[in-house]
């Protein structure tokens, strides 16, 4: 019933699911994502081998932006992950401290990602196939002294064709992670959404077009992020 109307950047990355290890086929990283704050301005990554070859990791750290609801990244220094470059034994594992380099936002949220990607070995001479690189991408947020929070906004659209849409905004200062939201029209019928992991960083807006009859009157958004529940009324006229 919901078809996103902006794509996000795949950037050559692996999605990562919403559990508490992000694994690609040869390595693994617990947690999947960091949070830095004033009082804990660093943070930890495991990172694992599962295969029973050795396993080269390299990672870099990315500014995190999004624009017209897709992700860019761009090369950073200000965030540091130590040891940038090293090598895993068949089952080992390394630990990657990460911290920053600049001091925090005096108000927001600053957001990060870290690339972790497999660097291949020279192949056999007599190797014929192809070999795929993995990488994983895991965000990392900075928090003001202040503390920083999400604030989701919505409207309904409608275009020249008579479609309808949603558009949720996030006017707040620190990102919200949309896990799924449903929407109830002034007829009592619900539209559910399949099951999500959409980032929106604050600023930052993304639509979806809805199967639905525009009905006129009052909507209802119930939606479940990262930072709890959100629930609304919208107008539709």
């Amino acid at each position: 019933m919901f078809r996103s109307t902006k794509s996000q950047a795949v950037i050559g990355l692996a999605l990562l699911i919403l559990t508490g290890l992000a694994q690609a086929g040869s390595f693994g990283v617990s947690p999947i994502r960091v949070t830095l704050t004033p009082q804990q301005p660093t943070g930890v990554l495991t990172v694992r081998n599962q295969s029973d070859q050795e396993t080269v990791v390299q990672v870099q750290a990315n500014a995190w932006s999004q624009q017209d609801g897709t992700d860019v990244l761009e090369e950073s220094a200000d965030l540091i992950a130590v040891p940038p470059l090293f090598t895993l034994p068949p089952g080992g594992s390394q630990v990657v401290r990460v911290g920053l380099r600049r001091p925090p936002a005096v108000e927001g949220e600053l957001t990060y990602r870290l690339l972790l990607r497999e660097v291949p070995p020279p192949p056999a001479d007599d190797f014929t196939g192809l070999r795929v690189a993995l990488n994983l991408s895991l965000p990392v947020f900075v928090l003001p002294a202040g503390g920083a929070q999400p604030e989701l906004q919505g409207g309904l659209t409608r275009d020249a064709d008579g479609a309808v849409g949603l558009q949720l905004l996030n006017a707040g200062n620190a990102h919200a992670q949309l896990q799924r939201f449903e929407l109830t029209k002034p007829d009592g019928s619900v539209l559910n959404s399949p099951a999500l992991s959409v980032y929106l960083l604050p600023g930052q807006s993304r639509s979806w077009d809805l199967e639905a009859d525009a009905l006129p009157g009052r909507w209802s958004l119930s939606a479940m992020t990262d930072a709890g529940p959100v629930e609304f009324e919208m107008e539709f006229e």
